[in-house]
């Protein structure tokens, strides 16, 4: 009896994380083809195949789905500099500084949140909350990982770690968003001089 119980609540939570699942993907795709500010409850649970009382039971209501795409995008985006992260030859800074360029350049590419799209139709605050919040995000990964690795090795040349890292991951997504034909070697120049390791480029 006990053992047919644990199994129930297992499916009952699987299946939970699955609609819940849906919901976020269901949100986030509406986002993109119109605009958060712009859709409702019964667009998002119409679109996820569900009643709107269903999802009132995963989520509070609509800007709390939108905080949940926010952090799913975000995981996203942790995933991709996970991989940057492991494909880095050791003490190679200036081919690390190269591969984060075009890291940057996906994410801001035009089907990525961090697009155009992304502040149209209303959107800006969304889009000011999530670059913040990656932003926040990414520093700190990047504070445990590559800058750890880096002062290892070299040193650490900067204070203020995770603010200096918070401030350049926001200046260069808007710098890209807004000027779109920067060339990837100023983008290069700009991460090197801000943290004071240009002797390591070429």
């Amino acid at each position: 009896m006990a053992e047919y119980v644990a199994t129930n609540e297992n499916q009952n939570v699987k299946r939970g994380d699955a609609r819940r699942r849906a919901i976020i993907t269901a949100a986030r795709s509406i986002c993109l083809e119109k605009g958060f500010s712009k859709i409702t409850v019964s667009d998002i649970a119409d679109k996820a195949g569900m009643t709107r009382s269903l999802f009132y039971h995963y989520f509070e209501d609509k800007d709390s789905v939108a905080d949940a795409v926010l952090d799913d995008v975000i995981s996203e985006i942790l995933a991709k500099l996970d991989q940057w992260n492991a494909a880095r030859e050791t003490g190679n800074v200036n081919k690390a500084l190269d591969d984060i360029v075009l890291v940057l350049r996906s994410l801001i590419a035009d089907e990525s949140p961090f697009s155009n799209k992304m502040i149209q139709d209303g959107n800006a605050e969304l889009y000011i909350k999530f670059i913040d919040r990656a932003a926040d995000r990414i520093a700190d990964y990047i504070a445990q990982t590559t800058v750890r690795d880096f002062e290892q090795m070299h040193g650490l040349p900067i204070t203020n770690v995770h603010e200096t890292f918070f401030t350049l991951i926001i200046g260069l997504i808007s710098l890209i968003r807004s000027h779109p034909d920067v060339s990837d070697c100023t983008i290069k120049q700009v991460m090197a001089q801000t943290l004071h390791i240009e002797n390591y480029i070429v």
